[in-house]
């Protein structure tokens, strides 16, 4: 049964809580990603930005890029997963919490790696998981 390991982004860029808007979304583009995650200096995980939050915190709220860091709006309850579980259990995570990404920690929280829906999809043999019914779930409309 594969891992998450065998899956995950090896290669993670990763800001600081210090770090500007303007360098995470720097990152983003450079990686073609829309998640950085946020880690301190030992690498241990703190939280993580998407592109949805610098558009909804950020954009609308009318902040500098520039000068606002990412500890002020980061989302810092973070759905992670460990590169030893299966990637069934990862699928359930991302079912259930209804997102596309989710950061690989070690089992003291240090950042390994990251994990999106697309490395699932291109990465993991169909017969261990239902790919296509996890998007179908983790796509569905939030109501709020």
């Amino acid at each position: 049964m594969m891992k998450c390991q065998d899956i995950m982004c090896h290669e993670t860029r990763w800001a600081h809580p210090e770090s500007t808007v303007k360098e995470a979304v720097k990152i983003m583009k450079e990686q073609n990603c829309g998640a950085v995650p946020v880690v301190d200096e030992q690498m241990h995980l703190k939280g993580i930005l998407t592109d949805r939050d610098v558009t909804l915190f950020v954009i609308l709220q009318g902040k500098d890029p520039e000068t606002t860091q990412l500890q002020e709006f980061m989302s810092k309850d973070v759905i992670t997963c460990y590169g030893d579980e299966s990637i069934d259990e990862l699928i359930s995570k991302m079912k259930q919490y209804q997102i596309r990404r989710i950061p690989v920690i070690d089992h003291e929280n240090r950042l390994e790696g990251m994990i999106s829906i697309g490395d699932i999809a291109v990465k993991a043999p169909e017969e261990e998981h239902k790919t296509f019914e996890a998007f179908e779930k983790i796509s569905e409309p939030v109501h709020e």
